[in-house]
């Protein structure tokens, strides 16, 4: 029956919701929820692909106006990004009559290619080389990052709905299908929804479904890519309820224990694969709190693990592609934004920035091949130290220095950076690596209480060191304190959530902020959650005059936190953008914030809100640092770049 209705479609009119004609043509792929036809259209002069849904998949009426509004939705809000790399460009929506009713149809671009399931089925149980996969997953994570940016969660990611083609002699990766809810009843303990699918998408998790459940997707489809086997593949005759506790409370997928499959490069190299079973183990977690935030952070954390994998050695090999990033992944498809501004779609929208550009001047250039992880000023502004996937680098008079590291210090396991009064450095990082450095007195390793943590982030000051992360083995964020007189003490996040960030406040008071929005204040009397919204990510904090404190988050958050009579009072500020910020920080001498983050965004802080200052344009890559001394403003970017303005200049 299934075979005599795919055939009946062929030859059909459709009408799309943008009054565009499309006549049915030959059938080129085929899946457990619908049909794709390659399609003609007078009005686009190119073939589109349109996807038809299964009847069993409809649920009467409602399903079909629910499945319009979503489309529309989908429609509108991929349309208003000015980047759609990774994405399969959605350019209508209707329905089409068939003998068995109305059936609901989605149509895209049209690319010929094939899906990453069939790449997978023909390497034969092997997973694929390190350098492809780190190519496929990027393109796949920038698509997905530039749909949640537009409100979009994907649903329903796994290998067959990643298109494999080629543009311009280069192998790229769209996302494809998804973005709409289930038509109808599908059972989602089928088992390609089982394999990759979060598992709040079974009900076994309370709480809203959002990206984090394409986070868990994502790892779950690089995890069968690097190693041939799926993650989570459901044993032979299992019964499902057998299957779901299994999926909930049993072992996260290690690539580890399945390395006769894994490429060579990752073979040899188990520290590699050590640290990519403890990403991709946070990613699938069972709650979706204990994942990571984004999947930029996750892509930030997994990439360079698959760069050094592919990095050449002394007995040669070639050199890696540059690092795969959110800015540039592939060029943009020529036909696809033909078709796409051939369609009638709202205007892209543009970020308004209200202050004037400043003359930069370049302090530093990018580093070839590197994305740094953490950077900071020393010497009064006169030099630049930051981290990177190779080492430490110091940035004087122009141009950047690898500094040699002492002997038993990985730097893969360095996590950040910051300063001590001493004029040390403090490195801190995985399996509770604290450590001060100086030229003179090389490495001095500092004695924690207890060593099961990933730190992420430090403040140290004349009361002491406080650093703040999560535990390695089991969900759970942590605060450490490391007086410098009285006892070391440890308090555990609320509901587990991780730390990201931490200051101390001019009146004493420790702020610690992480995710899902956790904010907490810690004083003599002790810790207490600053009520909000909730309503993102925190990433960083720092003081400010007064008892204030500025913290920011995902999607543009941004938090001032001042003394209230029963404890901290956070508020939410206007800011002017919508992408992730990852650092802040105050002058010391007016009081003034600024904030850094994605795709090149600076943010001043002024009455009215957080205004968007410009950058030097040659600046594309996500800002890590803002370093503000008035009137001398110094940024650094992701790359290396490093530039600086004055106030008013």
């Amino acid at each position: 029956m299934d075979a005599e209705l795919r055939q009946s479609l062929i030859g059909r009119v459709l009408h799309g919701a943008q009054g565009v004609r499309y006549e049915i043509g030959e059938l080129v792929g085929e899946g457990r929820s619908g049909w794709v036809f390659k399609t003609t259209s007078e009005h686009l002069g190119a073939p589109v692909a349109v996807k038809v849904f299964r009847p069993e998949l409809v649920d009467g009426a409602a399903s079909l106006t629910r499945f319009a509004r979503e489309a529309t939705f989908l429609h509108r809000a991929l349309a208003s990004l000015t980047d759609r790399r990774g994405l399969a460009h959605v350019l209508d929506h209707g329905t089409i009559e068939s003998p068995r009713g109305a059936l609901p149809c989605l149509i895209r671009e049209y690319l010929p290619g094939q899906n990453l399931a069939r790449v997978i089925a023909a390497h034969g149980g092997f997973g694929l080389p390190a350098a492809r996969a780190r190519r496929i997953m990027g393109h796949v994570a920038r698509g997905l990052f530039a749909s949640h940016e537009a409100g979009c969660v994907h649903r329903d990611l796994k290998p067959s709905h990643v298109l494999i083609a080629q543009e311009r002699g280069q192998e790229t990766a769209r996302i494809t299908d998804g973005f709409v809810t289930h038509l109808g009843p599908q059972d989602p303990m089928d088992p390609p929804n089982f394999l990759y699918g979060a598992p709040e998408s079974f009900g076994q998790v309370q709480g809203p479904f959002g990206p984090e459940a394409d986070v868990y997707s994502f790892a779950a489809v690089l995890y069968e890519l690097l190693c041939g086997t799926a993650a989570f593949a459901p044993k032979s005759g299992e019964p499902k309820p057998k299957a779901i506790l299994r999926l909930v409370t049993g072992d996260r997928p290690q690539l580890g224990r399945v390395r006769a499959t894994l490429p060579a490069e990752l073979r040899d190299r188990p520290d590699l694969v050590v640290a990519l079973d403890r990403e991709i183990g946070r990613a699938t977690s069972t709650n979706p709190n204990q994942r990571h935030g984004s999947i930029r952070e996750l892509w930030l954390a997994l990439e360079p693990l698959l760069r050094e994998a592919v990095r050449p050695t002394a007995s040669g090999g070639s050199a890696p592609d540059e690092p795969v990033s959110f800015d540039s992944v592939f060029p943009r498809s020529t036909e696809g934004a033909r078709l796409a501004a051939a369609m009638p779609v709202p205007p892209p929208s543009a970020a308004p920035v209200a202050a004037p550009m400043p003359a930069w001047e370049m302090l530093g250039p990018a580093i070839a091949g590197e994305r740094l992880r953490a950077a900071m000023v020393v010497e009064d502004g006169r030099a630049i130290v930051a981290l990177g996937t190779r080492g430490l680098y110091r940035l004087a008079h122009g141009a950047w220095s690898l500094a040699p590291l002492p002997a038993g210090l990985d730097v893969r396991a360095v996590r950040g950076l910051s300063r001590l009064p001493s004029g040390e450095l403090l490195l801190f990082g995985d399996t509770g690596l604290c450590a001060a450095l100086s030229p003179r007195s090389g490495l001095r390793r500092i004695p924690l209480p207890e060593h099961d943590l990933t730190l992420l982030a430090a403040h140290a000051d004349d009361r002491g060191i406080v650093l703040v992360g999560e535990r390695a083995s089991r969900p759970g964020g942590v605060v450490l304190f490391l007086p410098n007189e009285g006892a070391k003490a440890t308090l555990a996040a609320p509901d587990n959530a991780r730390f990201a960030g931490v200051t101390r406040t001019s009146s004493g008071h420790v702020i610690a902020v992480g995710m899902q929005g956790t904010l907490v204040e810690i004083s003599e009397r002790g810790a207490r959650d600053v009520p909000w919204g909730r309503t993102g990510h925190l990433y960083a904090v720092s003081a400010g005059p007064g008892g204030v404190a500025y913290a920011v988050g995902s999607g543009g958050h941004a938090l001032r936190v001042e003394p209230g009579h029963g404890g901290a009072v956070a508020t939410l500020e206007s800011v002017q953008t919508t992408r992730d910020l990852v650092g802040v920080a105050v002058d010391p001498l007016t009081g003034g914030a600024w904030a850094v983050g994605a795709d090149a965004r600076l943010l001043q802080r002024q009455e009215g809100g957080w205004i968007r200052v410009p950058l030097d344009p040659s600046v594309t890559s996500g800002l890590l640092l803002v370093w503000p001394r008035a009137p001398r403003i110094l940024v650094v970017a992701e790359d290396g770049s490093a530039f600086c303005c004055y106030a008013g200049g």
